[in-house]
């Protein structure tokens, strides 16, 4: 069954028989990204045991802007958007014949649209796209928004090429990996520690941190603050995981502290994971397009998909 949302269509009261809250979403569209972002959907519906719907806008004249589509021009969008939503269903129900599978044709720009639905679903998911020389680095902009602006958790999954870049003599796959910050939120780590025991998997809880360059005055300079040590680091990450480690204790737990460039460095770790866990960063206005240094270069970089978390 396919859902149809225009402008006239009140988002927030947007439901589906009452499983709204409990489905997982993915954008879609004709790009290779999009197709194996919804393979990897169908895969984690699968697991949570939840319905999955596909969605696709077509950003219609008139929808969201000035002027309206001629009628002939609009029906040809409708057309050929529901065209691709039937065949990317038809795929993920091919290949995961128990999965239950919607899809929703919007009228809204994409960013739009997942935006809203995030506000009622368990999950979104979107591909990456790159461009001209540099693809793959490139973070198409629907997803920076998602991850900047999304209510709910946000998976952006790379291109299939892009996860076989692991690290030598490493097996991918069998940890999920979650940077731990001083103020992480707790949604996050409880994120991370779900996903870990769902998919049988060790959570490698990693603290990344630079020392402070502290100003003596002029005859002194600059000098490093090193006092704290990895040991500490890897203490405080402890404490911080205890409250929701408690309600996992399945799930085996290696913690790590490491000085250096959080982006970098946890790069280097998400090649022998299958997922990267981060909490989203929101101190920005409305109109701001980022999510903050980490999770904007995790984003761009990660070899494995990246899951992002906002406060609850």
């Amino acid at each position: 069954m396919t859902q149809y949302l225009d402008a006239q269509a009140d988002l927030d009261e947007y439901d589906v028989d009452g499983q709204a809250p409990h489905r997982v979403i993915v954008g879609v569209d004709a790009s290779a990204h999009a197709a194996h972002a919804a393979g990897w959907a169908a895969e984690e519906a699968l697991r949570r045991g939840v319905p999955l719907t596909l969605v696709h806008a077509i950003d219609l004249p008139g929808a969201s802007s000035w002027p309206v589509a001629p009628p002939a021009y609009a029906q040809f969008r409708r057309a050929d958007g529901q065209k691709l939503l039937d065949a990317a269903a038809a795929d993920v129900r091919a290949r995961f014949p128990g999965l239950s599978v919607q899809t929703e044709l919007s009228e809204l720009s994409a960013a739009h649209t997942l935006s809203a639905l995030s506000e009622e679903a368990a999950l979104l998911v979107t591909g990456t796209r790159g461009h001209g020389g540099f693809t793959g680095l490139l973070l198409g902009s629907v997803s920076r928004k998602l991850a900047a602006h999304g209510h709910c958790p946000l998976v952006v999954v790379r291109a299939a090429a892009a996860e076989t870049e692991a690290a030598p003599g490493a097996e991918a796959g069998d940890e999920v990996l979650l940077g731990v910050e001083p103020d992480q939120p707790e949604s996050a780590v409880r994120f991370a520690f779900a996903a870990a025991a769902r998919y049988g998997a060790t959570l490698r809880a990693v603290r990344v941190w630079w020392p402070v360059a502290i100003y003596t005055g002029p005859s002194g300079g600059y000098y490093e603050d090193v006092t704290r040590t990895p040991a500490e680091e890897a203490a405080d990450v402890e404490q911080l995981l205890a409250p929701v480690r408690a309600a996992f204790p399945q799930v085996k737990v290696e913690i790590s502290a490491v000085r250096g460039n959080a982006v970098a460095e946890l790069v280097d770790a998400a090649r022998a994971a299958r997922l990267v866990v981060v909490g989203a960063h929101r101190y920005h206005g409305p109109l701001a397009v980022g999510a903050g240094y980490v999770v904007e270069g995790m984003l761009a970089h990660s070899p494995v998909p990246v899951a992002v978390v906002p406060a609850a």
